[in-house]
Parts: structure tokens; C-alpha cells; sequence
């Protein structure tokens, strides 16, 4: 194969690796100096709070040092309260010092988890970087928790055999400005670094992180400087050429990208796409460890397999976050949720991993349980969003040919099935006794 020149339509040519389309499953990880005040208000998700009100009261704790530059916010409340007024936020840098980290540790969890890839954050929003950089001093080798956090993880995570990514903010850097934003509009034209220099820096930090990392992912946040775009080209053909199976994703404000990102709610697809997709989110409203988070705003187990079920039978992949303390521990409730989805997917993933979406997004049954479809030829998955609990259950508009073979994904009983109209009845032995969903395979003869 020849390689990648830097120009865009040369970059048009790479395609989706089939190992990040049957993946389905990845870990986002948010980790940095926010993780010790770990305090945001819990106002709520992405594209369900008003734009109005987002910014003031942003339920991101990772954003601590925007909201606290707000001086009305209730994060500018707290911090005053519990820090004082002149507390400067980049002293929580010298707090942060993972000192129950273990990167095994968490890898082990993550794989438990049933996630195929990992992609932690190298350098968030307030600039510090979590890897060894060269161009900037302002670093975790440095400062804080003194140790390469990328390095380390990268390693743990290629030992286990999943994929690894890298995380990166390019069109934010808060060293460089000093005004909050409390806008998107802000975001976009005002507060952002928009020298040459910044431009540089960025990229040349993003090509380090490929150097030393290798990383099968680029995950940029936010955009790129408009100074800079252009040379994204040098960057994407650079990277294919060390990674032809490498990804990047769509927030570089180019035209270029493998595969895009929503966002909680926010730009959540309609349909079945025709093209790659990743829901990222974390399991409660933040990225970021938020000590304000309880059960209530955590995303139950069974909200969360249906949410993957329903992002897969998409065409999707869940990239789902994880926000540790400062300390390095991963919080206990985020654990249970991680552990007792790994649990769901042993006995389900047949229906998840390698499979693609098929000609219907979802359909219902007779009594209101939601319906979806994966697809992994020659076999149709009818994934029931709950468990019947009658032992006659009718999918509505879903006609299974006669001779297919239809079997409850957990017991490998064949179940019998007849065609009613433009519906299926489909007959239990018994009714079955699953955990949140119940999946059916049906296979042609």
C-alpha cells in the first residue's frame, strides 16, 4: 500500500478500520488538576440545560476554571467559600498526586468493562499536560503527580491488547486567555489562542504524543486554531503513515475525519447514519470527577445497556467516560456500573461486538417494550429493551420468514414463531428470567 500524501483528497481515501467499527465500546478518561476541587453544580445534560444557562451553571467539572472565572457562577461560590477569593486555580496542579494509582489496575477494570479501546485525556482546557513534553514545562513529569500518565497508561492498556487513543485540546489552552466564555459563540470566535504560535505549539505537541505514544486514535476537542488547520494535512498523513488502521475523529473545524463525535444530546443522530459514529459521555452529567454526583444523576445499569443497545443497533460506538479522584481511585458507583455492564456483555456481546445495523432502526412489541436490531450475517438480533412477561410476545411490523430459526440468546432454546400480517408472535416455554433485556437470534435455515 502506498502511503498517505499531505493533501485531502489523498486523506479521503483511508477508511474506517473494521477493528474501531466492531469495537463498539471504549473508555473516555478525564483526569487532571480539576479532579481535586472535583466540584461542579449538577444542573444537568448536554442539550436538555439552555444554552443560556449552560456556561453559568456547566454541570463540567472538568471546566472549573472557566466556571470560576464566572463570578456569579456557583462554582465561583464554592471556591471562594472553600478556598478563598485570591485561591489561584492552577495551585491545585501541585495537589493532584495519584498517589493510589495503579494503571493495571484500572486497565483490568476497563477490560472487565467489555471496552475494546481507551483514550485519556493529555492535555485538557487548563493547558496542564499529563505526559513528559518537551515544549512545555507545565507537565505531570514536573509537577503534580510527577510520573508519565500517558506513557504508563499506554503501556498497561497495549499489555492487556485493547487500543489506545489520545485525547487533546486544540483550539482551547485557558494559560493563553484570560476572559471566561459564556457563550458558544465564545467558544468559537473569541475565546480562544489564535497566534501562530499557539497554532504551532498544539501541533507539534499532538505530533510528540504520536511519536511516543503511537496511538491508533486522535481525539481533538473543540477545533483547531484557523491559523493551523492547513497544516492538519502534514498531521493526518503523518499519523496514517506510522498507523494505516489509526482513526481521527471530526473536531478539528476541517473537512477531514473518520468518524464523528456527539455529544450527550447534543448532535445525536437521527436514523441510522451513513457514516461512522461515536456517543461520548460520561455516566453521570460530567466528564470530570464530581463529588456532587449521587445515584440519582448516574446513569442506572440498565439505562446504560440500553443506551449502548440502542448506540450500536445505530451503527455507533459508545465512548463512554470515567472521571478517577485525584488520588487515582475510580469512584465505587462508576465501578459497579463498568462491572455489571462487562457482566451483561459475556453473555450478550455476541450481539454488540463485529455487527453492523440493519435495514430498521427499532420496532416495538404488542405491549410497548422497545425493539432493536443488530446484525451479523447471517444472523438478524432482536435486542428487547426489558423482559416479556407474558409467554406470547408479538414484535409489530416484523415479518420473520417461516423456516428461520429463532433462539433466546440466553438459554439456546429454539423458540416457535408465527407470522401474523405484518407482525411476528413469538412463544416461550417459559417466561424467560434475564436481566434487562431479553436478545433474540434469529437465523435462516
Amino acid at each position: 500500500m502506498r502511503g498517505y500524501i499531505p493533501t485531502w483528497s489523498s486523506l479521503k481515501e483511508h477508511n474506517v478500520p473494521k477493528w474501531y467499527d466492531d469495537a463498539k465500546l471504549g473508555i473516555f478518561i478525564h483526569w487532571g488538576p480539576y479532579s481535586v476541587p472535583a466540584w461542579a453544580p449538577t444542573t444537568g445534560e448536554l442539550g436538555e440545560v439552555p444554552q443560556g444557562e449552560w456556561f453559568e451553571n456547566n454541570p463540567y467539572a472538568e471546566w472549573y476554571l472557566n466556571s470560576l472565572r464566572i463570578k456569579r457562577s456557583p462554582t465561583w461560590k464554592h471556591h471562594v467559600e472553600k478556598y478563598g477569593k485570591n485561591f489561584d486555580y492552577y495551585k491545585f496542579v501541585d495537589m493532584w498526586k495519584a498517589e493510589k494509582w495503579d494503571p493495571k489496575e484500572w486497565v483490568e477494570l476497563f477490560k472487565k468493562a467489555g471496552a475494546k479501546y481507551v483514550i485519556p485525556t493529555t492535555k485538557h482546557h487548563d493547558g496542564f499536560c499529563l505526559w513528559p513534553s518537551k515544549y512545555t514545562d507545565f507537565n505531570a513529569m514536573n509537577r503534580g503527580p510527577k510520573r508519565d500518565l500517558i506513557g504508563e497508561l499506554a503501556k498497561a492498556v497495549k499489555d492487556e491488547g485493547l487500543k489506545f487513543g489520545v485525547y487533546y485540546s486544540g483550539a482551547l489552552d485557558w494559560r493563553f486567555t484570560k476572559e471566561p466564555i459564556t457563550t458558544s459563540e465564545d467558544i468559537r470566535f473569541i475565546i480562544r489562542p489564535h497566534t501562530y504560535e499557539y497554532s504551532d505549539y498544539a501541533y507539534k505537541q499532538f505530533e510528540e504524543l504520536i511519536e511516543k505514544y503511537k496511538p491508533d486514535i486522535l481525539w481533538n476537542d473543540i477545533g483547531w486554531p484557523e491559523k493551523g488547520r492547513e497544516d492538519l494535512k502534514y498531521l493526518f498523513a503523518h499519523f496514517y503513515n506510522k498507523n494505516p488502521e489509526g482513526v481521527v475523529n471530526d473536531r478539528w473545524d476541517v473537512s477531514h475525519w473518520d468518524f464523528k463525535t456527539p455529544e450527550y444530546k447534543q448532535n445525536y443522530p437521527e436514523g441510522i447514519p451513513s457514516y461512522k459514529w461515536e456517543l461520548c459521555r460520561g455516566l453521570g452529567f460530567s466528564f470530570g470527577y464530581n463529588q456532587n454526583e449521587s445515584d440519582k444523576e448516574v446513569l442506572s445499569s440498565e439505562k446504560l445497556i440500553y443506551l449502548l443497545v440502542e448506540v450500536v443497533s445505530k451503527g455507533g460506538n459508545l465512548l463512554l467516560n470515567v472521571g478517577p479522584k485525584a488520588d487515582g481511585t475510580i469512584p465505587e458507583i462508576q465501578r459497579e456500573r463498568l462491572l455489571t455492564l462487562g457482566k451483561w456483555l459475556e453473555k450478550n456481546g455476541e450481539a454488540i461486538y463485529d455487527t453492523t445495523s440493519w435495514n430498521m432502526e427499532k420496532t416495538e412489541t404488542t405491549d410497548g417494550t422497545e425493539v432493536r436490531f443488530t446484525r451479523k450475517d447471517p444472523n438478524l438480533y432482536c435486542i428487547l429493551l426489558g423482559t416479556p412477561q407474558y409467554k406470547e410476545l408479538t414484535l409489530k411490523s416484523l415479518r420473520i420468514d417461516v423456516k428461520s430459526v429463532v433462539t433466546l440468546m440466553s438459554t439456546g432454546e429454539k423458540l416457535k414463531h408465527q407470522v401474523e400480517g405484518e407482525n411476528t408472535k413469538i412463544f416461550f416455554p417459559r417466561l424467560p428470567e434475564e436481566f434487562c433485556t431479553t436478545i433474540l437470534k434469529i437465523s435462516p435455515v
